[in-house]
């Protein structure tokens, strides 16, 4: 049975990234898929500080506590007051950089609105609700699939509009879910003041691994321009089926109700090869068929197929084991390994693109992601945040708050 809700779960996540990313990359043209490439790494920031001050430090609290009921009531309150903050942000700086109201205000939205669906999103796979996650992603993508077909069909589809089906997909898995924001102000307080150590942690952790994805792109368009840039983004794209359902499954990776030995990854691995081998087959026959009409991003990746296939593969590995460490290292064992990760993938990547020009770009990037990932292999005794290591869990976290939503 847990198989199924697993497959449920990726098909949720198949259904997301059809709806998100690929459909903007199969329709929009190369300078509009680019402004939204642009949004979406701000997304990208803004959920990586997500995960370090609310989702990953209550997956931590789990570890310690031994149950899924842990400071519920504040962990909504504080993804609630993020989530907002950061759509609010997000949408003023495009307003601010554009003059465009409309593109703004879809941004913005779109952000706030897939922050909290990905927050309440990792409660219910920590609650062991998997199936039900992976459905209501489902229904919500269907929902703005729909629409966005409709809108291609009739010509109107644009980049404000891919971030506008991209909200709707969000708020439809959202709604379905039954979990609603949660605005106190002073139990978002009460997180974000309780929980200084491993806020402080995680951030860090996250500035620096926020440098790599957000940089990395920026860094191989200022070596190579923007043809390696776009490249590198889109390929990115093309991984997220797979980090998706490890970002689904993190919380329980993070706390530990699932293990890190060679057998799990072992069977990331095989998800990898068999998602690479999927998604390069895509690419050699859209590009052979020439159906796109060889002005999108897609034409420019065909010739790339094989390099892309590769970078899903050791993505997969990379991101299982990072989560690992995450979950069980100290502040300096977790800090050091970070920064040496990005040193290699941003070193490594661009270096790539210096040496040997923008088509090396997707395989530079393959390589630095292999290269990083046997930082993150631990040797015994380096498991230093379980119950035994770290400070003792206090008593009103072990009780289960009677307010949660």
């Amino acid at each position: 049975m847990k198989n199924t809700a697993y497959l449920w779960m990726i098909a949720g996540q198949i259904a997301t990234t059809a709806v998100i990313q690929v459909l903007p990359m199969l329709t929009l043209s190369v300078q509009g898929y680019a402004r939204f490439a642009i949004v979406y790494l701000a997304f990208a920031g803004f959920l990586a500080l997500q995960y370090a001050t609310i989702c990953d430090v209550w997956a931590r609290l789990l570890r310690r506590a031994g149950g899924v009921t842990v400071q519920l009531r504040d962990y909504q309150a504080s993804l609630t007051a993020l989530t907002s903050l950061s759509g609010l942000t997000l949408g003023l700086v495009a307003l601010l950089f554009t003059g465009d109201v409309l593109f703004a205000l879809a941004g913005g939205l779109a952000t706030a609105v897939s922050m909290y669906r990905s927050g309440i999103a990792y409660r219910l796979i920590a609650e062991d609700r998997i199936r039900f996650a992976g459905v209501t992603d489902l229904l919500g993508a269907s929902i703005a699939g729909i629409v966005s077909l409709g809108l291609i069909a009739t010509g109107h589809f644009s980049t404000t509009v891919a971030l506008a089906c991209w909200a709707l997909a969000s708020l439809g898995a959202s709604v379905l879910a039954r979990i609603a924001p949660v605005a106190d102000v002073r139990a978002a307080v009460r997180w974000f003041s309780g929980n200084r150590g491993d806020i402080a942690l995680l951030s860090a952790e996250a500035a620096i691994k926020t440098v790599e994805t957000v940089g990395t792109p920026y860094l191989v368009g200022a070596a190579g321009g923007a043809l390696p840039l776009a490249l590198h983004r889109a390929a990115s794209s093309l991984t997220y089926p797979v980090r998706l359902v490890l970002e689904m499954l993190r919380a329980r990776i993070i706390s530990g109700a699932i293990g890190g030995g060679l057998r799990a990854v072992g069977a990331i691995a095989v998800i990898g090869l068999l998602a690479g081998s999927g998604v390069g087959g895509g690419l050699v026959v859209l590009g052979s068929w020439g159906i796109l009409g060889g002005d999108t991003i897609v034409d420019a990746l065909a010739p790339h197929a094989l390099a892309v296939g590769a970078w899903i593969l050791t993505m997969a590995v990379s991101s299982f084991v990072q989560f690992v460490g995450r979950g069980r290292l100290d502040g300096r064992r977790l800090l050091g390994r970070r920064l040496a990760n990005t040193v290699i993938v941003l070193g490594v990547t661009a270096g790539g693109v210096i040496l040997f020009g923008a088509g090396a770009v997707i395989w530079s990037a393959a390589l630095a992601e292999l290269l990083a990932a046997g930082l993150w292999i631990l040797r015994r005794g380096e498991e230093v945040a379980r119950d035994s290591d770290r400070a003792e869990t206090t008593a009103d976290e072990r009780v289960a708050d009677p307010q949660a939503a």
